[in-house]
């Protein structure tokens, strides 16, 4: 990847909650058209990373970079503003809403101006057509929310992201207890939306073996600081789980 189409760099972060330690110097960058795959145990600082580049939390020291320029993410707005946006694993959806009313959920189009009424023929029209610009299929953007499978479900956290236009797109545990054929339909989101070659994605996970499938690059989190990295291509499940084996060995040991 050149360095042209860097979409954003953390340089040494450090994040302390009291007398805790979450991140001491952590670096990372991804590209546009990349997928980074954050692997590490609950704790290791994964989470805390991740809600610093969405301006959750300020980090305590190091600076973040977006297209190569030096920001200070102080709020969520200010991070979704540079096109940064994260689905959670809750994916913040309502169940009880349909699939477009969850699409323009806080950002709904309206008819004559900020006090008009709902324009749900034009959200359903920019839904269906969000869906389908990245391979979404679903049988009506009226079903709701409730009635769709897990996959499905994250399938629409996700192109709510993208069609609100981010450009660099977080995702926490978005494999999280799914079977393999819902697997696969969020796997080939992914691609689909890599291929197009301007969003940049990091994913934080747990399992090796699908990050690896999908990411081009992994770098696994321990204890608040990178202690691996690596092309997918040149490394493999077994050897991440040897040096997470090789830690635990040496934390028992001492």
């Amino acid at each position: 990847m050149s360095e042209a189409k860097e979409a954003i760099r953390a340089e040494r972060l450090v994040k302390s909650f009291g007398h805790v330690v979450a991140l001491n110097g952590v670096s990372m960058h991804v590209s546009r058209g990349e997928t980074l795959g954050i692997l590490g145990d609950n704790g290791a600082g994964k989470s805390t990373l991740i809600k610093i580049l969405t301006g959750y939390h300020q980090p305590d020291a190091g600076q973040v970079y977006v297209d190569g320029k030096p920001v200070q993410l102080g709020s969520v707005d200010e991070a979704r503003a540079l096109g940064i946006e994260c689905v959670y694993q809750d994916l913040a959806l309502v169940n009880g809403l349909s699939i477009y009313h969850n699409m323009f959920l806080k950002r709904e189009l309206l008819w004559g101006g900020p006090f008009g009424f709902l324009n749900h023929r034009e959200m359903r029209r920019r839904a269906a057509a969000a869906l389908a610009e990245i391979g979404i299929e679903v049988v009506s953007v009226d079903l709701e929310v409730g009635q769709l499978s897990g996959g499905q479900r994250q399938a629409i956290a996700v192109a709510r992201a993208v069609s609100s236009e981010a450009r660099i797109l977080l995702l926490d545990e978005p494999l999280a207890a799914m079977g393999a054929r819902e697997a696969q339909l969020i796997i080939r989101l992914i691609e689909r939306l890599k291929s197009r070659g301007d969003i940049a994605i990091v994913m934080i996970a747990h399992n090796y073996a699908q990050t690896l499938e999908i990411c081009d690059r992994v770098m696994l989190v321990q204890h608040g600081e990178v202690t691996f990295e690596s092309t997918a291509a040149a490394t493999s499940p077994a050897e991440l789980l040897e040096i997470v084996r090789r830690e635990y060995r040496a934390a028992r040991g001492a």
